[in-house]
């Protein structure tokens, strides 16, 4: 297999650019979907009780989504490496780091898996419970804030061949090729 694109986050974006370009979408989300269902849910008060449960999604959001990355991936467990560091000393942070090449369908679904459904069951809970919607655009702008990075990587791969294969390094992705001759280096 011939390397096609390498993605290496850490040299086109850096740590600073991502976060900064992730909590402006957060913070842009927010005021695109809140002015919305302050006049959706007109009729209906917004309730501030049950803010514990709100403080317990928020904390619960990234592992969610973590495991929603690995769901799909994970009858290929062997391929699979899953690293836990703590950060600041009690921030724990999850890696699922892909270390043979798998094929691009597969590594799309698990990239955006996440995004699909944890977005729409918080949407669908605006809907069900009106009187948290404010709670629930809150969780939503945090998410997709969350998935900021997942959509710049879903975009790279998106424009690979159809039959590419994606492997993942500690900067980044790698995108592979089948060489036309079938023959791999």
């Amino acid at each position: 297999m011939n390397c096609w694109k390498t993605i290496n986050f850490t040299r086109q974006y850096g740590s600073q650019r991502l976060f900064i370009l992730s909590a402006l979408t957060m913070l842009f989300t927010f005021i695109l979907l809140y002015i919305p269902a302050t006049y959706l849910f007109v009729a209906t008060a917004f309730y501030d009780n049950h803010f514990i449960y709100f403080i317990l999604a928020l904390i619960l959001l990234y592992p969610a989504h973590k495991l929603l990355h690995f769901l799909p991936i994970a009858p290929m467990n062997e391929k699979i490496r899953k690293i836990v560091d703590i950060k600041l000393g009690f921030i724990p942070t999850i890696k699922i780091q892909i270390t043979e090449p798998i094929k691009k369908y597969q590594f799309l679904i698990a990239l955006l898996s996440p995004f699909v459904i944890i977005n729409s069951v918080l949407l669908a809970a605006c809907f069900v419970f009106p009187h948290y919607a404010h709670y629930f655009t809150i969780l939503l702008a945090y998410h997709i804030g969350l998935c900021v990075s997942d959509l710049i990587c879903g975009k790279d791969v998106l424009s690979a061949p159809k039959n590419a294969f994606i492997e993942e390094n500690e900067d980044g992705y790698e995108i592979l090729i089948i060489n036309k001759e079938g023959t791999s280096y």
